[in-house]
C-alpha cells in the first residue's frame, strides 16, 4: 500500500504481515474513494479515521492536505505501526495517532472537535457501523455538511441510518462496498 497523491505521494504504508489482524484498503479503491471526496476534503478539513489500523485512508487525508486527521485503533500491533507510519510520512504536524476503543475515543472528541471527513472501517460483519453513526450523531461530532465514508462487506445486507444522518449513496467494488453519509437536512443544499 502506498499514499496516492500529496506531500507523502508514493511513499509506502507498512503493515503486519498477513490479514489476520488488518484488512487493508485496495489502492483502487482508495482511489475511487478519494475521487469521489474530492471535494469535501480541503486544506480546513478536520478527518477522523475511526477504526484506523494501519492508517491508509486517514494518511492518505492528511497527505492531501487535511488540517488534522485523527486516526484511532485499539489493537496493540496495528497502532505501533500506525504510529510508525506517521512518522516515516512525516505527517507528525498533522496526523495524531489515539489508542483505545471506538465508543470511548468518539467521546473524547464531544464538545471538542467537529469533523468535515470521517471514515469508519470496523472489521465486516459487526455491529460497529450502526454503534459508529449513531454515536457520532449523539454526540453531534460531524460538522453540519459533512461526510461520512464507511467501509463494509457487499454480503452485509442493511445500510444502517441514524434519526439524523442517512445514506446518501454507496458503490460496490467486488466483496467490498462503500458507504457515504450526511446529515439529511443537508444533503439536498
Amino acid at each position: 500500500m502506498r499514499i496516492i497523491t500529496g506531500k507523502a505521494k508514493g511513499r509506502k504504508i507498512i503493515s503486519p504481515d498477513g490479514y489476520d489482524v488488518t484488512r487493508p484498503t485496495l489502492d483502487r479503491v482508495k482511489q475511487s474513494i478519494f475521487n469521489i471526496i474530492q471535494n469535501d476534503l480541503t486544506r480546513d478539513s478536520v478527518v477522523l479515521d475511526l477504526f484506523a489500523g494501519t492508517g491508509s485512508l486517514g494518511l492518505e487525508s492528511a497527505s492531501r492536505g487535511a488540517k488534522k486527521t485523527y486516526l484511532c485503533d485499539r489493537n496493540d500491533i496495528t497502532f505501533s505501526y500506525l504510529k510508525q507510519n506517521i512518522r516515516n510520512l512525516g505527517l507528525s504536524d498533522c496526523a495524531f495517532a489515539i489508542k483505545g476503543e471506538f465508543d470511548v475515543n468518539l467521546r473524547r472528541f464531544k464538545g471538542k472537535e467537529k469533523f468535515n471527513l470521517m471514515f469508519i472501517d470496523p472489521p465486516y460483519n459487526s455491529d460497529y457501523v450502526s454503534r459508529s453513526i449513531n454515536l457520532i450523531d449523539e454526540l453531534n461530532l460531524l460538522d453540519k455538511y459533512g461526510l461520512i465514508v464507511v467501509k463494509i462487506s457487499s454480503s452485509e445486507s442493511k445500510f444502517i441510518e441514524s434519526k439524523n444522518i442517512n445514506l446518501v449513496d454507496y458503490r460496490k467494488y467486488g466483496n467490498t462496498t462503500v458507504c457515504f453519509y450526511r446529515y439529511k437536512e443537508n444533503y439536498n443544499e
